[in-house]
């Protein structure tokens, strides 16, 4: 999202009380005290963070971090970074964005249907004024072991997003891949004819385009996520399509310089189009 904190901070903070609603019996247990250290998260911290979030450090962005029960990988995180000006004055920051990561444990996909996830996706996007945003089935990993975690989908499974544990946060305007659902705002919308130059790309049976108000888009690729399990002889055709249309506007990994990237996942980032 292009707007600093001090615009986006209320509809961030309704999106997360909708998580924390409708996501029982998950629940966000822990939050990020700083210095590595992790505290429970009651209903008072809760409260406390909300206000920390609306009215951050004079200069300073906004941060958020919380975690569900067993902090790990596969369980809830909420990370979100509100800057507090934008675009950012500080030097190297051109590329600097505000976002709100949310990632579910897979039980809660397995446990409710994909027909819950995309509404509850969808319910938070229309809080939200994103420049874009995705929902896929993920397998998250910290910078350091993306490698590793690449090994375990590679070459069976590229419907699978290879994830980072956090949000990133220097993406500009790009598009970070392609997914199951793919929700597109200015600038890049703009630039791929708006939704009648999409539904004009993209007349293909399984992909639902669904207008949202101000000027956005949700593009799904069929009814639920795809591993696409090569051995099955899954294609995943939509993305490729997809991918296709994206290419001039996809996020590749160079652009953030926190983590070491390597040429194998750069080459996983454009599988749907090689």
């Amino acid at each position: 999202m292009q707007h600093p904190n001090e615009r986006i901070a209320p509809a961030v903070l309704r999106a997360l009380q909708i998580i924390r609603e409708q996501i029982h019996p998950y629940q966000l247990a822990w939050y990020d005290a700083g210095e590595g250290q992790a505290d429970p998260l009651d209903d008072s911290e809760w409260e406390r963070l909300r206000m920390r979030t609306l009215k951050p450090v004079p200069d300073r962005s906004a941060f958020l971090i919380l975690d569900g029960a067993s902090m790990e990988v596969d369980d809830l995180r909420v990370h979100y970074r509100g800057l507090h000006a934008f675009p950012s004055p500080w030097p190297k920051q051109e590329n600097a964005v505000s976002v709100l990561y949310v990632r579910l444990p897979t039980a809660f996909l397995v446990e409710r249907g994909a027909d819950r996830v995309h509404a509850l996706a969808l319910e938070l996007a229309a809080e939200l004024p994103f420049n874009s945003g995705y929902v896929d089935f993920a397998l998250c990993s910290d910078g350091f072991r993306l490698g590793e975690a690449l090994n375990l989908i590679r070459p069976r499974y590229p419907g699978v997003h290879l994830a980072l544990d956090r949000a990133r946060l220097h993406m500009n305007t790009c598009v970070e891949g392609v997914h199951w659902m793919n929700f597109l705002g200015e600038p890049v919308l703009g630039k791929l004819g708006g939704v009648p130059g999409l539904r004009a790309h993209l007349a293909l049976p399984g992909i639902t385009l669904q207008e949202m108000s101000g000027e956005r888009v949700l593009i799904t690729l069929g009814d639920q996520p795809e591993a696409g399990d090569v051995e099955a002889g899954q294609t995943l055709p939509l993305h490729r399509a997809l991918a296709r249309l994206l290419e001039p506007h996809l996020y590749r990994s160079d652009m953030d310089d926190l983590y070491p990237t390597t040429e194998e996942i750069l080459r996983w980032e454009r599988r749907f189009l090689d």
